[in-house]
Parts: C-alpha cells; structure tokens; sequence
C-alpha cells in the first residue's frame, strides 16, 4: 500500500554515506521510514570487496525491509529500456547501466516511496520516460 513516508535509498547514497559520511545527519533527521531495494543490495554485496563492506551489506539486509521487483516491473523495465535505446541510441552497456535503476524506480513507484538518489543523470533520464518521486542528494 503506497505511504509517502517511505524513502528508498540508491546505491548511490549507500557508497556515498559509507566512504564519507556525508548523509549520516540527513538520515537521521529524515522524515522518511526507509527501505531497501533488493537491486540495491545486489548491487552493494556484488561491489563489495572489504570484510567491512561484506559485514555492511549483511546487516544491512538483517536489519531493514527490502523491496523487490515484481514480474511486472522487470517487463515495464525493459519497455522503458526500449525507449531509451529507441531515443537515445544507447548500446547495450549503457542500457544495462540503466537497468536496475528503472527496477529501482518502479519499486519505489509500487510503494508511494520517494527515492533518494546522488546519480541526477541517469534517473532524469528514466523521469523522461515513466513518474516517479526523487529527490537528489
């Protein structure tokens, strides 16, 4: 059931926050309950290369609900990702660049969650092609 209370995180904000710390504060004063997006902790625990970074990755899918694609959001992806390439003339590798973050999208689309993003380019660019709350940071 939609909430516009929830917020989930890019991957983006995860390595931002845990390399610098930046977002620690804004987190914690948020507004938002936030969620985990099961693209999201696929894409942490496959770039994760530190004991450090395997431990944050697996107490962070411990400790949070996670929200995974469903059937229809993997076929709206790939008709948004038709688009682009159509528009765009992207090759393959771009297009699969962009293919968790429209599943990302369409994830916190389903939920009523706002997505909290440091990647502006790439989620502009899927704005272009379905709705979606985002804020950058």
């Amino acid at each position: 059931m939609p909430n516009g209370n929830f917020a989930l995180l890019d991957t983006s904000v995860y390595i931002e926050n845990f390399r610098t710390g930046r977002f620690t504060l804004s987190l914690l004063r948020s507004p938002w309950i936030i969620r985990c997006s099961a693209v999201v902790l696929h894409e942490l625990r496959r770039g994760a290369r530190t004991a450090l970074e395997l431990r944050f990755v697996t107490e962070l899918a411990r400790k949070v609900k996670i929200v995974t694609p469903t059937e229809r959001h993997w076929l709206q992806s790939a008709e948004i990702l038709h688009r682009i390439r159509r528009e765009k003339g992207y090759d393959l590798k771009k297009l699969r660049e962009l293919a968790f973050d429209v599943l990302i999208a369409l994830s916190a689309r389903d939920i009523g969650a706002t997505l909290i993003t440091c990647n502006r380019q790439d989620f502009a660019e899927i704005r272009q092609h379905t709705s979606f709350k985002v804020t950058y940071w």
